[in-house]
């Protein structure tokens, strides 16, 4: 799988969730999503592999360093738990990211077995869901980073998040109740540093910004904005790629993702799964269209092609 198509999507409850992982556990469960959402039959009885040589190569690291973070990272995961809302019943829930790990020395892979709460939340999702490429998180070393692009991420679409009180982004971002007490220092040490290290990142197509709401002298709300930055026509040539689905419209994405899904032309290009349905393979093609980035030239000649043929 290219590291251009290596799509992460979680339910937003699961993005909005409550939880507190390293960086290197954000990493391991963000492959194990990957993985699991390739496989053609997903339970809780399905046992999810994440190697070594997969975690070197997507967070530029070695061997030896990639197979010691990931037993330790296994072992710790196993006993993390995140919080929840459900709104069907209206209630917040607790629960565990794996039911059962396993590693062993010199086999170059840990398996992990998700919870149903976690497969229901990264499943075949259609509606409330956020996803976002695993590349736009792979060169982050701060826990932090990855947990507030998740959540801006959720709100790139409308451009700005949501007002977040100061004690719901704690939780949000994982941020203990002994450190970083002070307003000051959670800018600091969290806020500053994720928004640097996310505008940092070449591949993001946004900037990042956050504004404060106060309540006399007391910051008590953040609100972030996302603005989007602009495609340099030389970079464009020379990446020989064009954003052709960037802004597309809802109704628009829903018409090319039915009609690609039915063309041949299209089909010899990018095969649907084994298995899926023509509407399953159409929803996997709208959920494509929907991720910010690049599409290749040939994608843009078959898919030109294929609605060309369609009218």
């Amino acid at each position: 799988m290219s590291k251009n198509t290596k799509l992460v999507v979680k339910d937003n409850a699961l993005i909005e969730a409550s939880f507190n992982l390293s960086l290197v556990e954000q990493r391991l469960m963000l492959l194990a999503i990957v993985e699991a959402r390739e496989l053609p039959i997903l339970t809780y009885e399905t046992p999810i592999r994440v190697s070594v040589r997969s975690y070197a190569d997507e967070f530029k690291v070695n061997d030896n360093t990639a197979y010691e973070a990931l037993q330790d990272s296994v072992n710790t995961l196993f006993e993390r738990q995140f919080t929840y809302y459900d709104k069907d019943i209206d209630e917040r829930l607790k629960s565990r990211w794996i039911h059962t790990a396993s590693y062993m020395d010199n086999k170059g892979h840990v398996i992990m077995y998700l919870t149903p709460v976690v497969i229901r939340m990264i499943k075949r999702l259609e509606v409330e869901f956020t996803k976002y490429l695993l590349n736009h998180v792979a060169e982050f070393k701060s826990k932090y980073s990855i947990r507030l692009f998740e959540i801006i991420a959720k709100w790139k679409e409308a451009g700005h998040t949501d007002k977040y009180s100061y004690a719901d982004l704690r939780t949000m971002l994982g941020v203990e109740e002994t450190e970083y007490k002070t307003m000051s220092l959670f800018k600091v040490n969290v806020l500053d540093k994720a928004v640097k290290e996310i505008n940092g990142v070449t591949n993001i197509p946004f900037t990042l910004k956050y504004e404060q709401f106060k309540d006399g002298r007391i910051i008590t709300h953040i609100m972030f904005k996302m603005k989007k930055k602009p495609i340099k026509k030389n970079d464009r040539v020379d990446q020989n790629t064009v954003d052709m689905f960037a802004d597309m419209t809802a109704k628009q994405i829903n018409m090319f993702g039915d009609k690609l899904s039915r063309d041949k032309a299209f089909q010899s290009h990018y095969k649907a799964k084994a298995g899926d349905s023509t509407e399953q393979y159409a929803q996997d093609i709208k959920v494509a269209f929907q991720v910010v980035q690049p599409v290749p030239l040939t994608v843009q000649f078959v898919a030109v092609k294929a609605v060309h043929y369609c009218f």
